[in-house]
Order: structure tokens, then C-alpha cells, then sequence
């Protein structure tokens, strides 16, 4: 039979995966299972019987070839496998460490990055999880979106787009748009200086040297992040393989989102909040709490970029890295804009800070909040998510849910423990090293990092993590109306 490319009706799907014989069917000892989502696609190469075979390709690492390769298996798709004419959104909270790192896939297959992270996580995940799609082109994203300019939210992308999909060079993603706040960090600069060229005006203090595009900015006026994704973006191109738009985003830039119009999904910009100072944009330094000082670090975290997505009932609301004083702010100019802050789903702000407005929480009421964090070495340990942050979500949640969801994903992560002996030499009461030595269990590796899966049609939803076991998830299922009003499924479709 032809190859046929269905989309998944299922919630959830397992596959028992093999290699494919010569006839393209399965054979010899299962290998491993494929684990697929509500909308995901398949490409059905036969039948076995009365069942479909699929076929899977997986970027997969070779440790005899020191690279990545691509390995076919093949499967039966069980009988109780319905289909559906067209994918669905899908919205992924990818676990990048300490930092935030999200994407968005529309029906149609257009991508849109929020944040990357700072290390390696976002290219590893983009290799796997696209790794059909990187086989014979490169990934292409209709924007890429830098909230803010911290490292721990777009280095993550610069090794993104330093990286090669194959031994020819050739990228592993294009882009037709990138966005950011304006704000590049000075290198060695700090509070009002941070950021260039500052005025002060009525007692407060405004960032007046926003920037537009990235590629044009000076290297002495950057920190060496920032010069680093000025080099990586000087690399990307576009589908047409030219350079493309760098620009300044600010609250009501919404019209620069039309290009997802045509799948029924609005983007509402609603960050950062721009003021008029001597004749240009200026962003207002926000304060160290409980201080009058001014504070670089939470003026660029409260000037993100904030993002309202809407498909059909269902909303997203990513926060970036907001706090107290710059959620103060944005509920007070959207009640003035008549603006409506409620969302089913909440990127909470600031990896789980402790500054935080209980009241943005209280407008934006969540059926879903999904916390960002991660602590990989003491240097970067804050103490996210913090407790009373914890608490103040499901305080806050959609008061008509019995069990709002609250995700952290460092915790729907797995840690795999290995057993071995630690050589450990422990002070003698005078403060030197005794000859004894301990043996015990702190090995341990991240065998299944912590994304969490948000998929929906405009009005049913589901929310699906992995686990430790391959087969195995958690996942439930809710229902949007035109209302708001949420109601859960009991059992999800699951197969």
C-alpha cells in the first residue's frame, strides 16, 4: 500500500517498536516503546492483519560512531487506534534546568520558541523530538521569543542556532522572526547603567537605549551573552535563506503575531510596558524589594516579554520572568485597556519566585500552572519553586476546580540512582582528615527529563508528563466553554 499520514484521535498511544525486516514489517525482540500524543502524526507503511504498521526515524546517539544517526523502527498501531482529519496545539514546558525554555507547535506545524534556556537542553530536546523533520530540512519557526535578557532564558538558544543538523553545516533551524524587550545588559554595568542610557525624570529612573535589531548593536555596548547571540544571530536565516526581522517588542504588538491568524489562534503582547520619556520608548527601572535602590536585575525580569495566546476557548498566559512590582503595573494597565488576564494555562512567572502579586494570580485564575525550575549546581540554587508561591497557586487557582493541576518541571523529571562506593574521608575533632572511608549511593543521572505536554482543539485539552517508565504517563483531560467553565474527564483516551 502507499504511505499514508494520519494524525492520532487517541490521548495516548503506546507502540511496541522493532526493527524492520526486509519486508518493511516487524521482526525480531521488541526494542523499545513509542510513547505518542493526541494529534501527533503517524506514517502508516502497511498492514499486519487487520492493523496498521507504522514507521518511526529517531535521531538517536551512537556511541560507536561518536555522532548522532538516524535509526528506523517499525510497529503495529493497536486496533482501538482512531484518527482525527488534522493535528491539534500543541504547547510544550520543556525542562532546560534553571532557566525557561517553552514551544509552541500550531495545528498547521508552525513553531514559535519562548525562551531556550542557557545551556544545551533545547538542542538536545529540538534533535529528538524533531528529529523526523531534521532528517532531510531544517526546523523551521515562525518566531523565536526572547522574554528578556538573561542568560538562563536565550543562551540556551544560542546553542540552538550555533549547532549543525548534519556533517554538511547545515542549520537546525530557520526563523522568520525574533523578538526580545529591548533591554541588552552592558558588560561590566550594573544598576542604572545596565542597559546604556538612562534619565531621570519626576524621581524615577528610565532605561532610554532600547535597541531594535540585535545584529546592529555594538559589541563594547554587550555582555559576552549577548555578543555571543549577536554572533548566532547573525548566522540565521530565513525559509527563503535570507536574514531575518529582528525586533523590539512592547505591549500592543500584537498585529506582529497576524501571521498565525489563519489557524483561528491571537496572540495578545502585553509586555513590556513601554513609557514615553523625551520623545522614545523607555522602560521605567523597577526597585530591589523593599528598597528605593534601583535594581537592573529586576527591571530586565519585570520588562518581559508576556504573552496571551487564545485558540478557540482555551488560553495560555507565559509570564516570563515578572515580579511584584511589574505585575502591580500590567494589572493596572490592562484593567484601564479592559483586558482580561484569565487563563486556563500559566507559565508562572519567575521560576516560582517568592515576588509575587497574589492579586495577578487572583485575575488570572489557572486550571494549569506549570513552574519552570531546575537546580543542577549550588551556583545557580534559588530556591524555586518557593512554598508560599506554591501555595498562593492553588489558592488562586479556577475556584470551580475541586483539583487545579500545579507542575514543577524539575519534579515530573525522573532521576535514575546508580549504586557505587564514595570514598569519603570525614574530620578527626582537630580538623583534619581521618583515614576511614564510607561507602554509599549519590550517583545519579536525569534518565527522563521533566516536559510537560499541553494539547488542545480550542476546546478540549489535555495535559499529559512522562515518567521514569517508558510507557507509563500522567496525564488528564478537561473541557473549555465558551464561558470558561471547566469540566474534567474521567478516564482519558488512552490506548
Amino acid at each position: 500500500m502507499a504511505t499514508e499520514t494520519r494524525y492520532l484521535e487517541n490521548d495516548i498511544i503506546r507502540i511496541p517498536a522493532f526493527a524492520p525486516g526486509d519486508s518493511g514489517m516487524p521482526t525480531g525482540e521488541k526494542l523499545k516503546t513509542i510513547v505518542l500524543f493526541w494529534g501527533d502524526q503517524v506514517k502508516i507503511t502497511g498492514k499486519q492483519g487487520d492493523q496498521d504498521v507504522v514507521e518511526f526515524q529517531q535521531r538517536e546517539w551512537s556511541e560507536a560512531d561518536n555522532d548522532y544517526k538516524f535509526v528506523k523502527y517499525v510497529g503495529v498501531l493497536p486496533k482501538k487506534t482512531i484518527f482525527r482529519d488534522d493535528s491539534v496545539l500543541k504547547v510544550r514546558f520543556i525542562d532546560i534546568g534553571q532557566g525557561d525554555g517553552a514551544m509552541v507547535e500550531t495545528p498547521n506545524g508552525q513553531i514559535i520558541f519562548i525562551d531556550g534556556g542557557e545551556e544545551e537542553h533545547m538542542r538536545r530536546y529540538v534533535n529528538v523530538a524533531f528529529s523526523h523533520v531534521l532528517r532531510t530540512k531544517a526546523l523551521h519557526c515562525g518566531a523565536i521569543v526572547v522574554t528578556h535578557g538573561d542568560a538562563d532564558h536565550f543562551a540556551g538558544l544560542t546553542h540552538l542556532l550555533n549547532s549543525t543538523r548534519n556533517k554538511n553545516g547545515d542549520p537546525i533551524i530557520t526563523a522568520d522572526r525574533v523578538f526580545h524587550n529591548g533591554l541588552v545588559k552592558v558588560s561590566k554595568a550594573s544598576g542604572a547603567t545596565a542597559f546604556g542610557r538612562n534619565v531621570r525624570l519626576d524621581g524615577k529612573t528610565y532605561a532610554i537605549q532600547l535597541e531594535d535589531d540585535l545584529t546592529e548593536v555594538p559589541d563594547d555596548r554587550m555582555n559576552k551573552p549577548f555578543k555571543e547571540w549577536k554572533a548566532a544571530l547573525k548566522k540565521l536565516k530565513n525559509k527563503a535563506g535570507k536574514k531575518p526581522s529582528i525586533e523590539r517588542m512592547e505591549f500592543g504588538d500584537s498585529a506582529k503575531f497576524s501571521f498565525l491568524e489563519d489557524e483561528g489562534i491571537s496572540v495578545q503582547v502585553l509586555g513590556p510596558i513601554t513609557e514615553i520619556v523625551k520623545s522614545k520608548p523607555a522602560l521605567r527601572f523597577f526597585k530591589t524589594p523593599g528598597s528605593s535602590s534601583v535594581s537592573a536585575s529586576h527591571t530586565v525580569n519585570g520588562h518581559s516579554i508576556v504573552l496571551k495566546l487564545t485558540y478557540g476557548n482555551v488560553r495560555f498566559l507565559f509570564g516570563a520572568d515578572l515580579n511584584e512590582e511589574s505585575e502591580e503595573s500590567l494589572l493596572e494597565r490592562t484593567r484601564a485597556d479592559n483586558i482580561s488576564l484569565a487563563a486556563e494555562v500559566l507559565k508562572v512567572p519567575h521560576h516560582g519566585s517568592a515576588d509575587f502579586s497574589p492579586r495577578i494570580l487572583e485575575a488570572i485564575r489557572p486550571v494549569v500552572s506549570v513552574v519552570s525550575s531546575g537546580d543542577e549546581n549550588s551556583a545557580k540554587e534559588y530556591i524555586h519553586p518557593r512554598s508560599g508561591l506554591m501555595g498562593a497557586l492553588g489558592r488562586y487557582s479556577r475556584a470551580t476546580v475541586e483539583k487545579p493541576l500545579v507542575y514543577v518541571t524539575e519534579m515530573v523529571a525522573f532521576f535514575k540512582r546508580y549504586p557505587g562506593r564514595n570514598r569519603i574521608k570525614p574530620l578527626t575533632k582537630a580538623g583534619k582528615e581521618s583515614e576511614g572511608v564510607y561507602s554509599g549511593y549519590n550517583a545519579y543521572s536525569k534518565s527522563a527529563f521533566g516536559i510537560v505536554h499541553v494539547r488542545t482543539d480550542g476546546k478540549r485539552v489535555l495535559v499529559a508528563t512522562h515518567s521514569g517508565k517508558e510507557d507509563q504517563k500522567e496525564s488528564y483531560v478537561f473541557h473549555v466553554d465558551e464561558r470558561g467553565d471547566i469540566k474534567f474527564e474521567e478516564k482519558p483516551n488512552q490506548v
